[in-house]
């Protein structure tokens, strides 16, 4: 078992163990949690020499949960380790040219992105406001050389494709559908 501390690009000091375990004793408690609780099981079976390797990454219960619609954005803490990233968090985002306006609580950080101005060259559209800039941002705020899987994980809805381009929607969207 290996213990770590270290801060992150953002100030964040972190406390890591990582202890080897076998893989066969570990995945199906995951499967089974992941049940009912919030969570995620990655893993790559395809193997070449010198090029990819096989692995499996999984959790439960993660710290917080980001949901996107539209333009606006919340980040909820799912427990006390949650609630402690919420203030640097919520410090990164203010300080967001992207970011028009962030409310926080202990438990909910909400927010809008700013909607893009004006016109830009193509190889800018990634670049305007949008729910990626946010993405970036907490990249950022939780970098660390050293560090290769401290990061988000989810699923990225189809809609989310519509934050480069204001296209008028044909269809009516549910109120609650996440793009994020």
């Amino acid at each position: 078992m290996t213990v770590t501390t270290y801060d992150t690009a953002g100030g964040i000091r972190v406390h890591r163990t990582v202890e080897e375990i076998p893989i066969a004793s570990v995945i199906e408690p995951v499967v089974q949690a992941l049940d009912a609780h919030r969570g995620v099981l990655l893993a790559s079976s395809y193997e070449y020499p010198g090029r990819y390797t096989r692995w499996d990454m999984g959790f439960v219960d993660p710290p917080l949960v980001l949901t996107a619609r539209r333009r606006g954005f919340r980040l909820e803490a799912l427990n006390a380790r949650g609630r402690v990233l919420l203030s640097p968090i919520a410090g990164a985002l203010r300080a967001l040219d992207a970011v028009e306006r962030v409310s926080a609580t202990e438990e909910v950080l909400d927010g809008v992105i700013r909607a893009p101005g004006g016109r830009f060259a193509e190889e800018e559209r990634s670049r305007q406001p949008s729910v990626f800039s946010l993405l970036r941002a907490l990249g950022a705020l939780f970098h660390h050389p050293e560090e290769p899987h401290l990061g988000l994980y989810g699923a990225f809805g189809y809609d989310l494709a519509f934050q480069f381009e204001p296209i008028r929607l044909r269809l009516e969207r549910p109120r609650e559908q996440r793009d994020l």
